[in-house]
C-alpha cells in the first residue's frame, strides 16, 4: 500500500458512508475549518454504493473515501464498478472492519490506501488529504499498525481452516454472525463450511 499523495488539481472528494452521525460531524468540521474555502477541497456525500455511482456520473470526482459497510450493497460492489472506469479514481478505504479476513480482502482489492476508524480520526484523514506535513507521523503510525495486523493474518488465522458463512444465492463470503447477505439481500441460514488454507513453506520444511 502506498501513502496518500495529493494533487493541486484535486478538488472533489466523494465520501461514501451510511453513518449519519459521522457525516454530520464531518460536515461541521469542514465548515468550521473552512476546508473548501481555504484549500479548494469540496466534499460530496453518498450513503449507498448506487448513490455514489450516480455522483461519479454527474460530476468529476478526484478521490473516493469509502466505507465498505454499506446498506443493501457493500463497498466491494462500488470498487468493482470503478475498475471498469477508463479514468481510474483513487480510492481510500476508511472503515470499521478490522477482522483478519476483512483486512486481507481489502488489502488485495487494489485500493490506494486503507485506514481503520478505530485507529485514525476523520479529521486527521482530511488533513492528510490536504497534505499537511504535521500529520505525516500519525499517518506512518497508522500504516505500521495496519500492516502489522495484515501480517499477523499470515502468521495465525491464515494457517488454519477459516470457518465462514456463504450466501446460497450469490456465494458471497460473509461474517459468521450475518443474517442477511449484504451483497444480494438473501436471508442467511446458518450453514457454514471450512475453507482449507495452504500451509506456508516454513511449516512444510518443519515436517
Amino acid at each position: 500500500m502506498e501513502k496518500i499523495t495529493t494533487d493541486q488539481k484535486q478538488r472533489n472528494v466523494l465520501y461514501v458512508d451510511s453513518d449519519k452521525e459521522l457525516i454530520h460531524d464531518l460536515r461541521d468540521y469542514l465548515e468550521h475549518h473552512e476546508i473548501k474555502e481555504k484549500y479548494g477541497l469540496n466534499f460530496v456525500f453518498a450513503n449507498t454504493a448506487k448513490e455514489a455511482l450516480k455522483k461519479i456520473a454527474e460530476q468529476k470526482i478526484d478521490l473516493v473515501v469509502l466505507e465498505i459497510i454499506l446498506p443493501v450493497i457493500n463497498g466491494y460492489y462500488l470498487l468493482k464498478a470503478l475498475e471498469k472506469e477508463k479514468n481510474k479514481i483513487p480510492v481510500i478505504i476508511y472503515t470499521r472492519l478490522k477482522g483478519p479476513q476483512d483486512l486481507a480482502k481489502m488489502a488485495s482489492s487494489g485500493v490506494d490506501n486503507i485506514f481503520l476508524k478505530q485507529l485514525l480520526k476523520m479529521e486527521d484523514l482530511v488533513q492528510m488529504i490536504i497534505g499537511h506535513e504535521d500529520h505525516k507521523v500519525e499517518l506512518d503510525k497508522v500504516l505500521l499498525e495496519l500492516q502489522s495486523q495484515i501480517k499477523s493474518l499470515s502468521d495465525t488465522e491464515a494457517r488454519s481452516s477459516l470457518k465462514v458463512v456463504q450466501c446460497p444465492r450469490c456465494n458471497m463470503i460473509l461474517a459468521q454472525d450475518s443474517h442477511f447477505c449484504n451483497n444480494c439481500g438473501q436471508k442467511i441460514f446458518k450453514v457454514s463450511k471450512n475453507i482449507p488454507v495452504k500451509k506456508s513453506s516454513e511449516e512444510i520444511k518443519q515436517k
